[in-house]
């Protein structure tokens, strides 16, 4: 007796059952996932067999359902006909009593047995071919779940490729380097001295470039595609073995060097011809991430359109224009002021030898709001940038319903102070923060707040860099430094109230976050955001777009101090859900505490 349905999918159930259990465990090696895929592929082309073979089956069984659908239209017809002589012969007899209907009865019973005979034969016909192609269905399926099973090892491969390129890149290293330089004449010895240390330092780094590239797994492709990235190598420090003429004129330096490969996230799917996503775990991977820089070392030659101007780059100060200097490749800024005329700050990116001409124009007596300017630091470099808030009537408060005049212009710092602006204050005073003195610097954790032990704003429980903004630091703390900018740079700077914070950060508009009323994931980090560093720690303070007024980080990243002795900060952070982050929110915490989610930006007063 034929199985039924259910009897065909139970004997068909462990071949299912093993394709998914199979599936569900992926290598994660690219060379156990080569042999993942040479096992599935075989299982593939197997299983299309099975299938074609059972196509071929059913094709076989359509076609004599259809023989027997075209036979019974035939008997239809016979049995018609028989059925229309027996009635007839029937309707003679009245003439005819004698006529004998035998020949006539036996020709319409055969023709109704041929016709019920037809009727069983299409039934089980009907019956075998959805059988059959029950089992073609089941077979298609397993070879539909083989295919996702091979596209699920390809994505894991193209992973694979990326993690084991990031392992190989991701490397530190010693180079002996050795650099003949011949100085200008009009140098000193120890301007010569650095320059061919200079030289000798960018020598290095190509070398070992070259090394790190040569041990990759797949050094041809990567070497193709070099040229559209930078492996972001830091040189950590350096000694100098031998250094000096050797022939009057040429000056020599053999240096061993440390040296460190930091790639970004995204560099090696750059590297292997791969879309950005297989660089990320799956779900993981935003438009918002951060663009890699270069770290080569390269050549900067400034120009300006006046006389008696001074040029800092990163702070440091080089004398009047022209100037050239050598430099790693990647972001700068570079600044050209002279008294009486506007100054130039420009943050540059560069990847080769770069010429930038400033033009610097005098200074008008109208202040314009969104004006951008930096002060000169008395013990050399700049103080942070600063953008100009001009008075007016300004729309504030949830939904901008609250109205507020501005009887004073002010200016307001671009990013939130960073690390690297606060370690220059603390270099130059030997300052202690609260939390140094304390030894309390708090986190949120599972919404409870969380002493961090030995924590304070060098080490505030996540890894910080020169551009991440500075946390563990309290409203006193942040009081301090400002008090140190107005010593170094002769200009009152202070905390902001809340009114300015918040039409800084509202940048005119009237909805809750400067660009519309509904939170945009990647937009900024918050928790829960979308990005690298939600929930996780702070983001370099030009990670995301500025608002209009070119001011960065007006939500999320960190809350803000505000000058407000009750202890207000205002912003949102990295660790708070992205409504806390609207202009209008508030957070109150003490002004002597200190915790990895508030930092601060400074204002400086225009009189």
């Amino acid at each position: 007796m034929r199985r039924g349905l259910p009897a065909l999918l139970l004997a068909l159930a462990p071949g299912l059952v093993a394709t998914s259990t199979i599936a569900e465990d992926v290598p994660t090696s690219v060379l156990a996932i080569d042999d993942a895929l040479f096992t599935k592929h075989t299982e593939l082309s197997n299983a299309q067999k099975d299938s074609d073979t059972q196509q071929q089956v059913v094709e076989t069984h359509e076609q004599q359902l259809s023989d027997t659908n075209k036979q019974a239209k035939k008997l239809d017809r016979s049995l018609a006909k028989a059925k229309s002589n027996l009635e007839r012969d029937y309707n003679r007899m009245i003439d005819e009593p004698e006529l004998d209907l035998t020949s006539s009865q036996e020709k319409y019973q055969n023709a109704w047995a041929s016709v019920k005979q037809n009727q069983i034969l299409r039934l089980n016909a009907e019956q075998a071919l959805q059988e059959q192609q029950s089992i073609l269905n089941q077979k298609k399926a397993i070879v539909a779940k083989l295919e996702e099973d091979i596209t699920h090892l390809d994505h894991s491969k193209l992973r694979a490729r990326a993690d084991r390129l990031k392992s190989e890149l991701r490397q530190s290293g010693t180079q002996n380097v050795s650099f003949t330089n011949v100085c200008s004449a009009t140098m000193t010895i120890e301007q010569c001295d650095k320059q061919t240390v200079d030289l000798a330092l960018q020598k290095s780094v190509n070398q070992f470039r070259t090394a790190l590239v040569s041990k990759t797994s797949e050094e041809t492709l990567i070497k193709q595609n070099l040229d559209k990235v930078s492996l972001n190598i830091h040189v950590l420090k350096h000694s100098t073995i031998e250094s000096g003429f050797y022939d009057g004129k040429r000056y020599r330096t053999i240096m061993d060097v440390e040296l460190d490969a930091r790639p970004t996230e995204v560099t090696a799917c750059t590297l292997l011809n791969l879309d950005a996503k297989f660089c990320f775990a799956p779900g993981q991977y935003s438009e918002s991430t951060v663009k890699q820089k270069e770290t080569a070392w390269v050549t900067l030659i400034v120009r300006s359109n006046q006389h008696n101007d001074r040029v800092v780059v990163n702070g440091v100060k080089y004398g009047s224009t022209p100037v050239e200097i050598m430099l790693p490749v990647g972001s700068h800024m570079v600044s050209v002021a002279k008294e009486g005329y506007s100054s130039f700050n420009q943050e540059l990116k560069i990847s080769s030898d770069h010429q930038l001409r400033a033009v610097l124009h005098e200074n008008q007596n109208e202040l314009k709001a969104g004006h951008v300017f930096a002060d000169a630091l008395a013990n050399e470099g700049v103080a942070p940038n600063l953008v100009t808030f001009v008075p007016g009537t300004y729309l504030i408060g949830e939904h901008g319903s609250k109205q507020y005049h501005l009887d004073h212009a002010f200016a307001i710092g671009a990013t939130p102070t960073t690390v690297n602006q606060f370690t220059r204050f603390i270099e130059s005073t030997n300052y202690q923060t609260d939390a140094e003195l304390t030894k309390v610097c708090t986190t949120i954790t599972s919404s409870e707040i969380t002493p961090i032990p030995d924590s304070y704003w060098r080490n505030p429980g996540f890894k910080q860099y020169a551009n991440s903004p500075v946390v563990c630091v309290s409203q006193n703390d942040a009081n301090a430094y400002t008090r140190w900018l107005s010593e170094q740079t002769g200009y009152r700077y202070r905390l902001p109230t809340e009114e300015e914070w918040e039409i800084a950060a509202r940048a005119g508009a009237q909805t809750n976050y400067w660009w519309g009323d509904k939170f945009k994931p990647g937009e900024a980090n918050t928790g829960w955001s979308g990005t690298p560093w939600s929930n996780t720690s702070t983001s370099p303070v030009s990670a995301f777009k500025p608002n209009s007024m070119g001011l960065y980080d007006m939500v999320g990243n960190v809350w803000e101090w505000t000058g407000d002795r009750r202890g207000m900060s205002k912003g949102g952070a990295w660790s708070f859900s992205p409504a806390m982050a609207s202009s209008h929110e508030r957070l109150f915490v003490a002004p002597s505490s200190a915790s990895n989610y508030v930092g601060f930006r400074i204002i400086r007063d225009i009189n």
